[in-house]
């Protein structure tokens, strides 16, 4: 079994390391699959990302005139003809696969500024947008939720563990999770048996608990993907 203590340092007794802002936090695998797409990413591939990001933001949280709807529409079309040529094999794609930037270079999960970490934890920042808007202000379940699988799954495979993946993830809602605001990300794993890595991760907004997840992730087998 394998556990963290409740601050500091992991179980392992390696003291926790200070990292810059949003990484790197990553295993050996998942590092050489992040330079590799990294390596074939565009210059000013990330920049393009957060613009699309922000776009998200901006189409969730506006209720623009028709003409304005007239361009837009425009545009987007003619962003979309201009990368369409360039469409690749699932294999092959490098959005999301950016894993030492915040954003992973992918627009979908929150983004996460990884400030601590150690072989079983990590310490975090993320923030939700109006892309991510459940109603009243309140970010989504379902965003919460994706945040909190990627900080599980990023801890599940530190310190050299081999990759694995979502068995089961169990979120609490213990009160809003609110939108445009830095909020605190906490991952610990708390055992591991075999091949199966239980992993406890918690979501405040300063002292308030805003939720928190218990995950299970399993180890793959040679061979799997």
């Amino acid at each position: 079994m394998s556990s963290s203590a409740e601050h500091g340092g992991a179980a392992s007794g390696r003291a926790a390391a200070d990292v810059p802002a949003g990484g790197p936090a990553l295993s050996p695998h998942w590092a050489a699959w992040s330079r590799e797409a990294a390596e074939r990413a565009a210059d000013g591939w990330p920049a393009m990302i957060e613009e699309l990001r922000a776009l998200q933001d901006a189409a969730a949280g506006t209720v623009p005139p028709a003409d304005a709807v007239r361009e837009a529409s425009a545009l987007l079309a003619r962003v979309r003809e201009l990368l369409e040529p360039y469409r690749v094999a699932a294999a092959d794609q490098i959005f999301g696969r950016l894993l030492e930037l915040p954003g992973r270079g992918q627009t979908l999960s929150p983004p996460l500024w990884i400030t601590r970490h150690a072989d079983d934890e990590i310490t975090a920042t993320t923030w939700f947008g109006p892309f991510h808007e459940g109603s009243h202000g309140a970010a989504h379940g379902g965003a919460v939720s994706l945040m909190f699988d990627d900080a599980l799954g990023r801890v599940a495979d530190l310190g050299g563990r081999p990759r694995s993946r979502t068995a089961n993830l169990h979120v609490d809602f213990r009160s809003i999770t609110p939108l445009r605001r830095r909020l605190a990300v906490r991952v610990r794993m708390t055992e591991q048996a075999g091949r199966k890595r239980y992993l406890q991760g918690t979501l405040q907004d300063g002292p308030r608990l805003c939720a928190e997840a218990t995950g299970l992730f399993v180890e793959m087998r040679p061979g799997h993907q």
